[in-house]
């Protein structure tokens, strides 16, 4: 070999042993490979049939994890949640929530280490991942997870280890602790048996081959196994450095967050052991190069720190002001905001100037007409504003303090009074937990109810002494003391651990509050952190951290708790002594107090007399503060020139404003399921404030019109029985838009009218107080609530409605009052956009009249006006415009007639079979016969079987179908010891449901109950039963039913379903065809496409051609002709036709039903191809 100088590494044994350790964590991976493939699909599959994720698929293509993704992505988030160990962070960032319900490595990497984003499969996976996911997913329950986590302690110990050693007694504990694992996953894994025996073979290969020099053996003749043996230690060796490199680069991006940190003279290392060994350096050639560059960066990174590091050192030695050293306060911006909150005119804000001295400048400012002069020199002018807007800020807030009115005079407290005033913010920060603090195993209850309080109380008080008393007596005292709500006790028996669960808003305070808002909340946060770190499993908060809320919001996103509320007290204090402002911990105070103070007449100059509390060292001095008044004056030249306005917007902008809600309505207890449902229909109509129900009309139908007439998201409707009593819940979820009726000429004003309405709208069911006269920031109090509660934020739309105006001048002088209507052309809400009415303005004498168009402004929805009655709703689907300009379906060859939407109700009819008997009462000839005979009628009735179904195999198929869904099988008994046998299947748990459908409820229930009772009455040795005509009678007959069995009543579900339908118009459309070898087949092929674009199936022996035409015959329609491409051997067909196409079935939404339709079309349309099949 000419190489052998780089292989001296194999005479080092801890080099040895280091890659002994690796290849055992290879083949461990390997080995449980398709045990992960499985056991991940299978995982996968428990959750797609969840009964809310219901095999969907997400349709708004959600790729980060974040509060607005679409409820079905949310429910995925939750389901995923509640499958994760508690005490472990879920990397949200490694997932992207639209391929969850159909990718399973996509559920899988939310369960393993950060820096997975780009792996989609199981080679792409180290061991640190497959073995996290074991350890972290709920369903490896069944595998011990210490013996996974000290696996994966093991694989970071060994691929970080800087110099890539590993001594003989670490060795040989690794490798007893993976044969540890091993030996648990064996019930699981068979193939972990001869784990052992494949580890021991490559030792013994990499000892055998490398326990010598490689130079003793150079230029020996070798055999072929040798030399196979020797390269494939090589290819592993290779193998593990890559993963080396890999993990080193991910963590040095941030892309893992292990309690492993890497150190930049680690990747230094690395670099000297490639250096040293040149064989490795030629085999990882572009991996080595990555390595450098991002070595490179690392550099480039410190030298920047360094940098830094000097500009700050330098910075420390810049001398600062005596009074305001660092940064000063803000007091210029809180003047600016005090004016603003007086809606003072601009010319009244602040006007700040300073005056030059021999020591520096004294800051002067003028505001709402009073000047005030600063008391301290400074060294440069920003400081000098700060102090004298500190004093005017000051002294306007005694003047507003001492008088009701606004008042341009300063007015002060007597002398000996000598006080001032501080106004200081107290945050408080609300977090609503869903959290668990367990114990461990215990010999007791009482054991192990302490063991867990123990664990609470250090969670929350650190390391508190409880001082003699017991865990659980001083923690329910500290929680009463607080206000948070009591942990709830559960205690497993079998095990006795004791759990406790925080469950409800746990609220955190800021005792010290602070000058700004946003910093006590700041500090309160910091409260919170202080308190639940350990709770929320988040490490200790940094000396040098100062964004408190964004860590607690990032704690409790990752265990996907709802955001916190955060809150402020404003207090005013008022002192006896001189009030003092602490600009910075270790800054000079500066105090200011009020000796004298005169009021005298306004147009008098006034002056007050202040001292000033200096540093030690300096003498007191009296400064005069010269107070101005100005008085506002109605003959000011402004005054004269600013005239009132008459404004003839060309623009009026209408605002809408959509919220995402999820609330429910809960309905009181009820002797019935129909009067439990009204009195929740009753609730709701009052929440929305509606005008009462039309005589004759329920409240149910009133509110779904009303939903139906505004576009809402119809209610949910759920029935819960509860012994002799039934409760209704109806649940509002998805998007609720309202609109703004009255339009404004700015867009912020049109949002915030829209904002307004829907609070009004939603006041009660948001439980929000009704708005206030004086407010304003209707859109700030929408989202407040919203936030409340945990909701989406409030998306807003305007639209733009355009008038024509004229382009004569108006005059100015004209009346408003004299304004008359004297045409109005009013169309329906699609054509306003081209509206407007023609106003007649009269003039005073001697001037012309002029025309002034308005725009004319939109009704709101109300289901009583003329205009909804005559039209149905516009329905948009950009999907489907998107696909018509694919396939270039243009006027006027195709025409969409109309689209619209089919509403239906779909009634559902449970029956709840408990520990039911199904008695044939037939006899048979044997026992057999009789036991196939009952499972078939049992069978037919639960609708488990269908009248095709063999009936040789009836057994076997219900009993799958029973264990499929993990249901306790039937018992069977024979009854007879000759025959005839009767047979009957006792201990039946089983749930059946019946839908029925129709125009109308009455209908769909019907329908529905009977369905039920001819399916049913036969099961319970009736002949078939078709039922009265009217749905209470027939219920009545299945109820009767049913009790006689010693069954429970059905449960009745109502929900309207819809169907997506559009209608196109084919107008002399030619299709073509020249794919084909001759003319004859182009046409067969034209046919065949013509009838897969009407949907129309032939039997295969038909003449395709005669197809069309009869189908064209039967519709009384020309059929199409038919002729030959020119220049090129084909054909092409002519044809008109009008083609309704519908989504194939009911579907519970509107959005789901168009998503069927627009797959129908892409069908259909397929057929538009000359080269579709």
């Amino acid at each position: 070999m000419s190489s052998t100088q780089s292989y001296n590494r194999f005479t080092d044994e801890k080099y040895k042993n280091w890659l002994k350790t690796t290849e055992s964590l290879y083949i461990l991976r390997s080995r449980i490979q398709d045990f992960i493939e499985k056991e991940t699909e299978t995982y996968h599959n428990s959750l797609r049939n969840k009964p809310h994720l219901n095999r969907r698929v997400c349709e708004l293509t959600c790729k980060h994890v974040n509060k607005n993704n679409c409820p079905l992505c949310e429910h995925w988030k939750k389901e995923i949640f509640g499958n994760h160990e508690k005490g472990k962070n879920i990397h949200w960032e490694n997932c992207q929530p639209y391929l969850w319900p159909t990718d399973k490595w996509e559920v899988a990497k939310a369960h393993m280490p950060g820096g997975q984003k780009k792996h989609h499969n199981f080679e792409q996976f180290d061991i640190s991942a497959i073995l996290n996911l074991i350890s972290s997913c709920k369903h490896f329950k069944n595998i011990p997870a210490q013996c996974v986590n000290n696996v994966i302690n093991i694989r970071n110990s060994v691929m970080h280890s800087p110099d890539f050693k590993v001594s003989n007694d670490d060795m040989k504990k690794h490798q007893k602790t993976l044969l540890q694992l091993a030996e648990k996953l064996v019930p699981h894994v068979p193939k972990m048996k001869d784990l052992e025996k494949e580890i021991t073979q490559f030792y013994n290969i990499l000892d055998k081959n490398f326990n010598q020099s490689l130079c003793e053996v150079d230029g020996q003749f070798e055999d072929l196994q040798t030399v196979k043996d020797r390269q494939k230690v090589l290819d592993r060796e290779q193998q593990a450095m890559k993963d080396r490199i890999e993990d080193l680069i991910s963590r040095f991006e941030g892309n893992q967050d292990e309690t492993v940190k890497e150190k930049p003279q680690d990747m230094k290392s690395f670099l000297d052991f490639l250096d040293q060994n040149k064989d490795l350096v030629d085999n990882l050639g572009p991996e080595i190069n990555k390595l450098k560059e991002m070595q490179a960066k690392v550099d480039q990174h410190d030298e920047q720190i360094n940098s830094l590091t000097g500009r700050v050192d330098q910075l420390e030695k810049v001398t600062h002001d005596p009074v305001f050293p660092g940064n000063p306060l803000k007091f210029k911006n809180h003047l600016y905001e005090f004016c603003q909150a007086k809606k003072w005119p601009e010319d009244k804000f602040p006007v700040f100037s300073e005056d030059q001295e021999a020591l520096g400048y004294r800051g002067k400012v003028t505001v709402n007409g009073q000047s005030f002069i600063g008391e301290g020199v400074f060294n440069d002018k920003k400081a000098a504003h700060q102090e004298v807007a500190y004093i005017a800020l000051r002294q306007l807030k005694l003047q507003e303090e001492s008088s009701d009115e606004p008042s341009s005079s300063v007015l002060y407290h007597e002398a000996s009074s000598s006080s001032s005033s501080g106004i200081a913010y107290f945050g408080k920060v609300t977090v609503d937990l869903t959290r668990e603090v367990v114990s461990d195993k215990c010999s007791s209850k009482e054991e192990a109810t302490e063991a867990a309080y123990k664990d609470l109380w250090e969670s929350f008080c650190s390391s508190a002494s409880a001082e003699g008393r017991t865990y659980k007596s001083v923690t329910m005292e500290y929680f009463n003391t607080n206000g948070f709500p009591k942990p709830i006790e559960d205690i497993d028996d079998s095990t006795t651990i004791c759990k406790l669960k925080l469950v409800g808003p746990f609220t955190f305070y800021d005792k010290d509050g602070s000058t700004k808002k946003k910093q006590a909340e700041q500090q309160a946060a910091k409260v919170a952190l202080d308190q639940l770190s350990k709770i929320l499993s988040c490490p200790p908060i940094s000396d040098s951290e100062k964004n408190f809320k964004g860590v607690l919001k990032e704690c409790l996103d990752q265990l996907g708790l709802k955001n916190p509320v955060y809150d402020t007290d404003n207090k005013a204090e008022i002192r006896e002594e001189p009030m003092s402002t602490d600009i910075s911990s270790d800054v000079v105070t500066s105090t200011v107090s009020i000796s004298q103070a005169e009021v005298k007449d306004l147009s008098e100059s006034k002056s007050i007399s202040t001292s000033t509390q200096l540093p030690s060292g300096q003498e007191s001095v009296q400064v005069p503060v010269h107070v101005q008044a100005d008085p506002p004056d109605s003959s000011s030249t402004a005054s004269q020139r600013k005239k009132p306005r008459i404004e003839c917007p060309e623009k009026t902008f209408f605002g809408k404003v959509t919220v995402d809600l999820s609330r429910e309505v809960v309905s009181d207890r009820c002797s019935t399921k129909e009067e439990a449902t009204e009195a929740a229909y009753k609730v709701l109509w009052e929440s929305f404030r509606i005008s009462a129900p039309a005589e004759g009309q329920t409240y149910r139908t009133g509110i779904i019109q009303y939903f139906n007439s505004h576009y809402l998201q119809k209610p949910i409707e759920e029935l819960v029985d509860d012994e002799n009593t039934t409760v209704c819940k109806l649940k509002l979820i998805g998007p609720f838009t309202f609109c703004d009726k009255d339009g404004s000429t700015k867009k912020r004003q049109a949002e915030q009218q829209a904002a307004k309405v829907a609070l009004e709208e939603l006041s009660w069911i948001l439980s929000c107080p009704s708005i206030s006269d004086t407010e304003k920031n209707f859109k700030g109090v929408l989202k407040e609530h919203l936030d409340q509660l945990g909701f989406k934020n409030p998306v807003y739309e305007t639209e733009e409605y355009k008038a024509e105006t004229s382009e004569d001048p108006v005059t100015s002088g004209m009346s408003l009052s004299n304004l008359s209507i004297s045409q109005a052309a009013v169309k329906e809400h699609s054509d306003l956009k081209s509206e407007s009415i023609s106003i007649s303005a009269q003039l005073p004498s001697g001037q012309e009249s002029v025309r002034l168009p308005v725009p004319v402004q939109p009704d709101p929805p109300d289901s009583s006006s003329p205009a909804l009655q005559r039209k149905k709703p516009r329905i948009d689907c950009p999907e489907i415009n998107e696909l018509f300009n694919v396939y270039n379906l243009k006027p006027p060859h195709v025409n969409v007639e109309n689209m619209k939407c089919n509403q239906n109700v779909k009634c559902t009819v449970t029956i709840n079979l408990e520990s039911y008997t199904c008695a044939n009462k037939q006899g048979y000839d044997s026992k057999k016969e009789a036991i196939r005979k009952t499972y078939l009628l049992f069978g037919r009735a639960m609708e488990i079987l269908d009248p095709s179904s063999d009936e040789k195999m009836c057994i076997a198929l219900v009993k799958q179908h029973f264990s499929q869904r993990s249901l306790t099988l039937p018992l069977e008994d024979v009854e007879g010891s000759a025959k005839p046998f009767y047979c009957s299947l006792k201990n039946i748990t089983y749930d059946v449901k019946y839908d029925g459908q129709g125009s109308s409820e009455g209908e769909a229930k019907l329908h529905a109950l009977q369905k039920a009772l001819s399916s049913l009455s036969p099961l319970f040795g009736y002949p078939p039963l078709l039922g009265a005509d009217s749905p209470e009678e027939v219920q009545n007959q299945l109820s009767s039913m049913l009790k006689g069995a010693g069954q429970r009543d059905p449960v009745i579900d109502l929900k309207s379903v819809e169907r997506a339908c559009i209608q196109l118009s084919f107008c002399d459309y030619t299709l073509k065809c020249t794919c084909q070898s001759s003319k004859n087949a182009a046409k067969k092929h034209l046919s065949e496409r013509i009838l897969g674009l009407l949907g129309v199936k032939t039997d295969n022996s038909a003449s395709l051609r005669n197809s069309v035409d009869d189908w064209f015959k039967k519709q009384n329609l020309p059929q199409p002709v038919f002729k030959d491409t020119e220049n090129t051997v084909g054909a092409k067909a002519t044809f008109s036709v009008q083609l309704t196409c519908s989504s194939p079935g009911w579907e519970d939404s509107w959005e789901t039903a168009k998503l069927k339709l627009l797959q129908e079309l892409k069908l259909r349309f397929q057929f538009l191809d000359d080269k579709s099949n």
